[in-house]
């Protein structure tokens, strides 16, 4: 595009009736250029031409650059006489504040100089009198507040300052800028298109869309993998092509429901699964978005799809270990209850015998038969006790357990009156806080409370046994803690207390079978809660649970 101002128009710079027209003509250019070059060739050449000045050159600055850099566009006349002061220009930087133009863009405010040579800062001084050039202007590009670009006209004779040229001039830059923001909106779209496009591309998911008539019209790159499509073979082809013969009826039901409904977009999973058909016919599990769009009175519906398959099996796969695993267990806790129970009798008929004959024959024999008679009577006593613990592990997880209100107050005050007389020959005190009211089964929490009050007396040091049960409410859940002065645990073996039939001491040091930290950890967690240990050695033990604050399932 080329400025031609009307043959009628004053050859005035200062006519305001030319003026208006160098308005008029800038502002249709900045309405139907398609480039910023285009919109600023015909503001240079509409202005040169009002003006009679033979050189306009324009500036522009480039992304979030302070400097301002050539942007490649002049008016010249007089044929080569200028180029000269073109190439100087071309290869002077302008810093902000320096010079003609370094000053515009500094300070947003258009500005004249009636003789360059004459001013210090102005950089191309030397090129502009070797060519003749004495007089120049200059007014700044803007976009709101911002001085995007610089437009400078030089004359070849000294011209005082036009106020009326310069006022004109600022509304020009006005005019420019608006197409500078416009090209830049265009600019950034157009990048965001196209990083849209390169994402949907090279997505792993399938991503489909298909106009009104259900016919595709995109296909990516992710849909030709999981589809085994290509994009040529199947645009232009309907959905259904996709999608299971049993499923296509019912889709494109639902397909239309969503149209019409006023819900413009469906997440992953609220369609529930669906079906995919690839090509060689194989049927697959999806999760799938949908989402629609009107473009210009045309409907677009667009699907991500997201193949399964693998998931899928790996649930499977899961859900048969968890069903294998829940059968194992039930075998081996039916294995465990079977057993201890089976051998109470044959090992109830031992221990009567060698107890008999060590009360009948001790003494009689020699020292020897003595001795090895007590190692049968005690090693019968130690199995006896493994067997009642480990028919007492297996009925916790054997037993339904009755859920009801508990009153863990008035449960521990039953637990410490059956831990008395061990409470009273150790010296020892037990406190506690205001405890609440669960849900559970009484007798495993009464289990369970017996079992940590009873170890926090039982493993004691030197000082008598003291310990502390308090309850706190967190999110959704009781939690609770039995707190003890005794030995304490070392970190290393903390994971060890909660295996069945392992212990941390020899039976001299402190009796029993190691059985019930594991009974508590099945009772709790059969409860819905967690169970976890904070203890050091000779610093004591806290032992942590909660337990729902409801109802558990």
């Amino acid at each position: 595009m080329t400025a031609e101002l009307p043959p009628d128009a004053a050859p005035s710079a200062t006519d305001p009736v030319a003026l208006l027209r160098l308005l008029q003509t800038v502002a249709v250019a900045a309405n139907e250029a398609d480039t910023v070059e285009e919109a600023l060739r015909t503001c240079l050449d509409a202005v040169c031409a009002l003006t009679g000045w033979p050189v306009g050159h324009a500036y522009l600055r480039q992304g979030d650059a302070d400097d301002l850099a050539p942007a490649g566009v002049w008016h010249l006349d007089g044929g080569g006489r200028f180029e000269p002061f073109r190439a100087a220009t071309e290869r002077t930087p302008v810093p902000l504040g320096q010079g003609l133009v370094g000053r515009v863009a500094g300070s947003g405010e258009p500005a004249w100089a009636e003789d360059v040579r004459a001013d210090g800062t102005f950089l191309r001084a030397a090129a502009a009198a070797d060519v003749g050039l004495r007089a120049g202007f200059a007014f700044p590009i803007r976009v709101a507040r911002e001085a995007v670009g610089v437009l400078e006209f030089y004359a070849d004779r000294a011209v005082p300052p036009e106020p009326a040229l310069l006022d004109v001039m600022a509304q020009i830059g006005t005019q420019v800028g608006r197409v500078v923001e416009r090209t830049r909106a265009q600019e950034a779209v157009r990048r965001s298109e196209e990083k849209f496009a390169g994402i949907v591309a090279v997505s792993a998911d399938a991503v489909v869309s298909v106009d009104e008539e259900q016919r595709i019209v995109l296909f990516n790159q992710g849909a030709e993998q999981i589809f085994g499509w290509t994009a040529d073979e199947i645009i232009g082809q309907r959905l259904e092509t996709l999608l299971p013969q049993r499923f296509r009826a019912g889709h494109e039901r639902q397909v239309r429901g969503f149209g019409e409904g006023p819900v413009t977009a469906r997440r992953m999973g609220e369609r529930g699964q669906v079906h995919g058909l690839r090509k060689n016919g194989e049927v697959f599990p999806a999760d799938a978005s949908i989402s629609k769009l009107d473009l210009g009175g045309t409907r677009l519906y667009t699907a991500v799809v997201r193949d399964v398959t693998e998931r899928r099996r790996a649930e499977e796969a899961l859900a048969r270990q968890a069903e294998e695993l829940g059968r194992s267990n039930a075998e081996l806790e039916q294995f465990a209850y079977v057993a201890s129970h089976d051998l109470q009798e044959p090992l109830r008929m031992v221990a009567s015998y060698t107890q008999l004959l060590a009360r009948r024959y001790r003494g009689r024999l020699d020292d020897d038969a003595d001795e090895f008679i007590g190692y049968a009577v005690d090693g019968v006593t130690r199995m006896q006790a493994l067997i009642n613990d480990l028919l007492a592990y297996s009925r916790v997880g054997r037993r339904e357990i009755t859920v009801e209100p508990v009153d863990l107050e008035a449960l521990l005050v039953r637990v410490l009156v059956h831990l008395g007389p061990a409470i009273e020959e150790a010296g020892g005190t037990v406190t506690h806080d205001a405890l609440p009211t669960v849900q559970g089964d009484a007798g495993q929490l009464g289990q369970l409370l017996q079992n940590l009050v009873g170890n926090a007396v039982k493993f004691h040091g030197d000082d008598p046994p003291r310990a502390h049960v308090g309850a706190e409410r967190g999110d959704g859940e009781w939690r609770l803690r039995v707190a003890d002065n005794g030995i304490g645990i070392d970190p290393e073996f903390q994971d060890r207390i909660w295996v069945i039939f392992q212990r941390l001491h020899s039976r001299a040091e402190h009796p029993g079978t190691g059985i019930g930290l594991a009974i508590c950890k099945k009772i709790v967690e059969r409860h819905g809660g967690r169970i976890w240990l904070d203890s050091a050695p000779g610093r004591g033990s806290t032992f942590h649970f909660t337990l729902p604050d409801r109802k558990p399932a």
